[in-house]
């Protein structure tokens, strides 16, 4: 039997469809989202350890932690602890206390001292829904010290990983056998470790959600490169990503949350999954040896540079790929818990792009659908039977494609009449999206599209004529809307009517 079913498993990704499949037909309308992450993750973990044996486990000698040692195994309860981020110090300075330690035994003990979450079984499928997101929110950021003793007894040192590590620290120094530099070095993780909690404390301190403090947090984290909850290997498994994507949208479906919620999750961690990997790059992290207290500085900083970050990045400061893993991992992480409603917006162009005050800069774009009016105004000229004297955009004199692009750049103003707005495809949820107007709707718009138009020819020179001549500036639609030949008319409520494709070409929506 395990021979036959290890056949059928010869990819990372076939073992996490195949668990995800047992699991939902065992558990059935019990499963949370959570857990099909959870699940995913031990087939993704389990089927590694196997393809790679035991090796890995050198990387850290004899000294590995037990958590570490159960996620390179795919176990349960470790990835439990992970997707709590319960024991986040020992994921966070592992690596750094091994190397500070001259004996392994040493090492183990220190290990041990901050992994306090080890021993206390955090189990998903015993916690109902509510239980599970307070949990997280207990551990995830890692609020001060997690010290799990009243504010009374904190005078006294506490109980938690710190003062655990610390007191640790102080019994080899009494045993004596680490030498002088070991314990320097272990005390100056001490010391990397306050000064991070204290910044987490001073995050908290504002009144903050937990929520609102991992927004802050999560960046850094992912930049600095060390927990497993943002540098597990299964982030970078584009199939693997898909197939839990999938599943957890599924699931909300099943649960009951509207489509349009659910649509709006799925596109939303595609999109950041696609970018993620259109962006990652191999090489290391600028900010795996900086702390975290100044790599949030540079992420706040970045965000206050950038302040449309969600959708166009961070800018030069930061790698290209951070706002999508970033993204990714809060997409699905936080919605398997809070449901699809949190997902974070598209990575589109910005909203602005048709106002003015993002007219600058943009003038690609604008004249890109410039380019595409045309030609659809071209092609209702032919359907009416009447001349048409430049075959394309580019043949147009200066005047008229001035005259094309002000029409675009006005589009924003005439929507905003009828209270609509132009934004991102796909940062709004989609039943706020307009694919038609109503004919009412149209009507109005073609009349305003025709005011502008008649104030900006005239502003331009031209004038009424009872034949169009571009060479003298004269036109016979100069004229009131009402005095408008009927194909006129029907040219301009075209125009309007084919806003919403329009927008669409490039990404963009008519939004209520």
């Amino acid at each position: 039997m395990a021979s036959s079913r290890r056949s059928m498993a010869n990819r990372p990704v076939d073992a996490v469809e195949a668990a995800l499949k047992r699991e939902a037909a065992k558990r059935g309308d019990t499963l949370k989202p959570i857990e099909i992450v959870k699940v995913a993750l031990s087939a993704y973990l389990s089927f590694t350890f196997r393809e790679d044996g035991d090796s890995a486990s050198a990387t850290l000698g004899v000294a590995e932690s037990t958590d570490a040692a159960g996620l390179r195994r795919g176990t349960q309860s470790s990835i439990d602890r992970l997707l709590f981020n319960a024991n986040y110090w020992r994921a966070a300075y592992e690596s750094r206390i091994v190397e500070a330690c001259a004996r392994p035994e040493n090492a183990r003990a220190c290990l041990d001292a901050v992994s306090v979450w080890t021993a206390h079984t955090l189990k998903l499928n015993t916690l109902s829904p509510d239980e599970t997101v307070a949990t997280f929110e207990r551990f995830c950021p890692p609020f001060a010290l997690n010290r799990r003793r009243g504010s009374h007894e904190r005078a006294r040192g506490g109980k938690g990983p710190l003062p655990d590590f610390k007191k640790a620290i102080e019994e080899l120094a009494r045993q004596g056998n680490e030498p002088e530099e070991s314990l320097r070095n272990l005390q100056l993780v001490l010391q990397a470790m306050e000064a991070e909690a204290a910044a987490y404390e001073s995050l908290a301190a504002e009144g903050s959600t937990p929520l609102v403090v991992l927004y802050d947090i999560l960046p850094a984290w992912c930049l600095q490169n060390r927990i497993e909850l943002v540098s597990g290997p299964w982030w970078d498994d584009c199939s693997v990503m898909g197939v839990i994507i999938d599943a957890l949208y599924r699931r909300f479906t099943e649960l009951g949350f509207s489509e349009a919620v659910c649509q709006y999750f799925l596109d939303s961690c595609h999109e950041a999954l696609d970018a993620y990997h259109r962006d990652l790059s191999s090489e290391p992290s600028a900010f795996a040896d900086l702390d975290i207290p100044p790599i949030i500085a540079l992420v706040r900083q970045a965000r206050e540079d950038c302040p449309n970050f969600e959708t166009d990045g961070y800018g030069p400061a930061l790698p290209p790929w951070l706002i999508s893993k970033e993204q990714l991992i809060w997409n699905i992480l936080v919605c398997a818990l809070y449901g699809p409603a949190s997902a974070r917006p598209l990575l589109v162009d910005s909203p602005d792009l048709l106002s003015h005050q993002g007219y600058a800069g943009k003038t690609d774009v604008i004249t890109e659908l410039a380019q595409t009016s045309f030609l659809r105004y071209t092609a209702d000229r032919i359907a009416s039977q009447a001349d048409q004297e430049f075959a394309t955009f580019a043949s147009l004199p200066a005047d008229l494609r001035d005259s094309s692009i002000a029409y675009i750049s006005s589009i924003h103003r005439k929507l905003d009449t009828l209270g609509y707005e132009v934004l991102p495809a796909g940062s709004c949820y989609p039943d706020r999206c307009v694919t038609a107007f109503t004919a009412s709707e149209v009507e109005c718009l073609a009349i305003l599209e025709h005011r502008r138009w008649l104030r900006e020819r005239q502003q331009a020179g031209w004038r009424y004529g009872p034949a169009k001549d571009v060479a003298h500036k004269r036109s016979p639609y100069l004229v009131p809307w009402e005095e408008l030949p009927d194909r006129a008319k029907e040219w301009n409520r075209s125009a309007v009517r084919s806003i919403p494709s329009l927008l669409a070409s490039v990404n963009l929506a008519v939004v209520k």
